[in-house]
């Protein structure tokens, strides 16, 4: 019998449009009566998890996904005149969670950002909310340092994309989704500041993604997500179903470790 008071607390990597594997993750520990009680996300991480935090299911999660392209944030345009804003992503989420705290989420959250005036890595369970998610997915060189508090902040992955070691002490049970998958060679030709941009990025989050395995009981890796660019969200479902199959596919282990 599974310890039904076992708090279980879940940590989302970035990783661009592979996030959307996170989906079908929280998708299967629903349909397992397994729903995580404490959850941290960076970058595309806490676009996901803020929303679940805040009451909405992953099936709702998706489709909002789907259908105002709330992952628009992570559509790479370089702009022709400085970096971009994410005004985008700031109205999608006062839309959907009108009060900007973290006393009004449903489930204790935390978010992941990069500090650039101290140099640190810091996360956050307080403070104005929309702002905090929008920094954590500031990418460096594409979108604008957003400025809380006479401080600068960027995407938290730059320096830790799989923060788990602070949320270890609100968990029982901790799992790590890392959408982030290992690095190959490649040969091809970086053409143009967009495809470079893209490999720094997608070497820079694998890197960061597993310095905090050890805090975790149980990580999930999505296999194939190597095939989908992280810039690339046409095939979203397909992304969705390997994160779901992942998870699945660890289930049974999970409750055997929670009995």
């Amino acid at each position: 019998m599974m310890k039904t008071d076992a708090k279980i607390g879940i940590t989302l990597s970035g990783g661009g449009a592979r996030g959307i594997a996170h989906i079908g993750v929280l998708q299967a520990l629903e349909d397992a009566h397994l729903a995580p009680d404490v959850i941290c996300g960076t970058s595309a991480g806490a676009i996901i998890v803020v929303l679940y935090a805040a009451g909405l299911s992953p099936a709702e999660i998706k489709s909002i996904s789907e259908q105002s392209n709330i992952y628009k944030l992570f559509r790479l345009v370089l702009p022709k005149r400085g970096l971009s804003s994410q005004d985008y992503i700031y109205k999608q989420l006062k839309d959907l969670i009108p009060d900007n705290s973290f006393e009004s989420l449903k489930k204790k959250f935390f978010v992941g950002v990069t500090n650039l005036n101290s140099g640190k890595h810091e996360i956050f369970d307080h403070g104005p909310l929309h702002e905090l998610v929008i920094a954590s997915s500031a990418i460096p060189g594409v979108f604008q340092p957003i400025e809380i508090d006479g401080h600068f902040y960027v995407d938290g992955g730059v320096m830790n994309n799989m923060p788990s070691e602070h949320i270890r002490q609100y968990s029982d049970f901790l799992i790590a989704s890392n959408v982030v998958t290992k690095v190959e060679k490649s040969n091809s030709e970086l053409a143009g500041l967009k495809s470079i941009l893209a490999r720094v990025f997608e070497i820079s989050l694998w890197y960061r993604s597993r310095l905090n395995y050890e805090a975790c009981d149980m990580i999930i890796e999505p296999l194939g997500l190597h095939n989908y660019h992280i810039f690339n969200f046409s095939k979203s479902n397909e992304i969705y179903e390997l994160g779901y199959y992942a998870a699945m596919d660890q289930i049974e282990r999970m409750q055997e470790q929670l009995t």
